[in-house]
């Protein structure tokens, strides 16, 4: 069956669960776009409801579409158009996949560098990250107050990454930090202030989390003053300050070396 009409109810729904966070906490679906990073969502186990595809893409990615659309539930082609009206990007390449949100909780248990981000809202930089962690082998991220994780724009910066990395969304820093401390891993608040230790000064812990704050206005003053240490990056150059993402792959290859684990 070929869809061809923007008007079908099909795809109004995955229109609504590109373009709508409310759409996606109602339903508990999300879509991925593009053949690479609906494969990465197949690879890691996600669960594939239905995959929407071109007759172009199908020929194009075959290697990817092939295994997508063995392991989804349901399978339409779509016309050029009808994806464009879909995709999220200029050029979309006509494959789409509705996933089943489904978190993979941290094992709070295990040693090692976890991470907490606070309210940050910038799609990419929670990607970069969340990329970042992945790469150093984080235990877990918790995001509290942040853009919505599977949001298309923090789903493309991922990479794929999220499928694999152990995380968890929170309503609230206070409820993450309360989390981390009963589970006994100390905090490390990243922020200019007189009072913070200046990165090689600091010794962290065999279980320790690096927390993040928000683009613009960083870690409030009551989230740093309930973290157990608070650590500052020495800049010797011009720039006053760093880019969240940049900040914390610094803080958090700094504690996975020192740590070793």
């Amino acid at each position: 069956m070929l869809i061809t009409s923007r008007e079908n109810p099909l795809i109004k729904e995955v229109s609504a669960l590109i373009r709508d966070k409310k759409a996606r906490k109602i339903s508990g679906l999300f879509v991925v776009e593009g053949a690479r990073a609906c494969f990465e969502a197949i690879k890691s186990n996600a669960e594939v409801i239905r995959v929407f595809v071109t007759n172009d893409a199908e020929k194009r990615y075959s290697e990817y579409i092939a295994p997508l659309i063995s392991q989804s539930a349901e399978t339409f082609y779509i016309s050029e158009s009808v994806a464009e009206k879909i995709g999220e990007t200029k050029t979309p390449q006509g494959v789409f996949a509705v996933c089943r949100a489904a978190e993979n909780p941290p094992d709070f248990e295990q040693k090692g560098v976890f991470v907490l981000l606070s309210e940050l809202q910038d799609p990419g930089n929670i990607g970069t990250i969340l990329r970042t962690c992945e790469a150093m082998n984080v235990r877990g991220v918790l995001l509290c107050s942040c853009a919505d994780v599977y949001s298309p724009k923090v789903l493309r910066s991922t990479m794929g990454c999220l499928f694999r990395l152990p995380f968890l969304t929170l309503s609230s820093t206070e409820e993450g930090l309360a989390k981390l401390h009963e589970h006994g891993i100390k905090t490390y608040a990243a922020a200019l202030s007189n009072k913070a230790k200046l990165l090689p000064e600091v010794s962290f812990a065999s279980k320790s989390c690096i927390v993040i704050g928000n683009e613009g206005n960083g870690l409030s003053e009551k989230t740093v003053a309930n973290c157990n240490e608070t650590v500052m990056i020495p800049m010797p150059g011009r720039a006053e300050s760093l880019n969240a993402a940049s900040a914390a792959a610094i803080l958090i290859y700094s504690a996975t070396v020192q740590t070793g684990i």
